[in-house]
């Protein structure tokens, strides 16, 4: 299995006992494999003002109707058009280069928050990572590496968008019945998925290839310490993310769009900010047993990346009140 694991903790345990597994550290301006972050201290964006949607019923705008492309792994589809650079920290900058390669001069870069990249269409590969042309803020044209692009689409209209409950839907349908072929079909093929088990813990992610087994997959994943008692959650993705998972997707959720304020007493920097441009929901299960004063509430936050117009699951982050 190919999964890439990113530790903030336990990385000797991992060495010894996740055997296949791949650790990187990369130089975020070009580089194209993704990044393994410390904890975060700067403020969240602020999130939209769009209301909870109670038991998750079905939002009733229709998207824009664009025509889906096949996308490559690596994100380099040949397409025009608006674009927002992600997984960078607040800080850093996206370098745009004379021509594809990290060997070209710098004529210029993006910040890690810019949503007004326009990719005038060619792309090329070179090694592993796919380069795709983009217009200079200046005038003229230059290249980055597409690992850092995604499609622009505004807060608004992902907030409107009817079918991320159908997608939402068919993620359910597919924990339930364990169909990976189904689960596969709904991760991001641009960027696979990104499962954080801990807001802070491992970044697991899982390409469509890798998502397609995870349900009868062995590979055991130390998916970081609880917050609360520090002890390690080690197992596979049926035996810690998926229970979770469908505890939530088959209760009476909510769905808030853009924030993560349910969540946010308990989580520093909720939503990674180097998924600023990542539209996201807050699925949430609220707490019901008074026993524990209502804290047996539950949430994942879910983010979704587009590919000519249609939604696909870019991330997915739990999280739970533990004492």
């Amino acid at each position: 299995m190919r999964i890439k694991i990113y530790l903030t903790l336990s990385i000797l345990l991992l060495l010894t006992a996740l055997t296949g597994c791949t650790l990187s550290q990369t130089d975020t301006s070009d580089a194209t494999a993704t990044l393994g972050l410390p904890p975060f201290t700067q403020t969240p964006p602020p999130p939209s003002a769009t209301p909870a949607i109670a038991g998750a019923s079905p939002l009733t705008t229709p998207a824009p109707g664009e025509t889906p492309v096949s996308v490559s792994p690596a994100g380099g589809a040949n397409i025009p058009g608006l674009s927002a650079v992600i997984l960078l920290p607040l800080g850093e900058e996206l370098n745009i280069r004379a021509a594809a390669g990290t060997e070209n001069r710098v004529v210029g870069t993006f910040p890690a928050t810019a949503a007004n990249v326009f990719r005038t269409g060619p792309t090329t590969r070179v090694g592993e990572d796919v380069w795709a042309e983009v217009n200079l803020p200046g005038g003229g044209t230059g290249w980055v590496n597409a690992r850092y692009l995604t499609e622009y689409v505004p807060a608004a209209t992902f907030c409107a968008d009817s079918h991320i409950q159908l997608l939402l839907d068919e993620l359910e349908v597919a924990l339930q019945t364990a169909d990976g072929d189904l689960f596969a079909s709904l991760v991001s093929q641009a960027h696979g998925l990104d499962l954080r088990y801990w807001r802070h813990g491992t970044l697991a992610n899982y390409t469509p290839a890798e998502a397609a087994w995870a349900f009868k997959s062995d590979y055991i994943v130390n998916w970081g310490n609880e917050p609360g008692s520090g002890f390690e959650k080690i197992g596979t993705f049926s035996e810690i993310p998926l229970p979770k998972l469908l505890e939530v997707f088959t209760a009476n959720y909510e769905l808030h769009c853009n924030d993560a304020s349910k969540v946010s007493a308990f989580a520093l920097q909720p939503w990674p900010e180097e998924y600023a441009n990542i539209n996201y929901y807050l699925v949430y299960k609220p707490g019901t047993n008074p026993d524990y004063g209502g804290m047996d509430w539950r949430a994942w936050a879910v983010g979704f990346e587009y590919a000519g117009g249609k939604p696909y699951i870019f991330a997915l982050i739990h999280f739970e009140w533990e004492p």
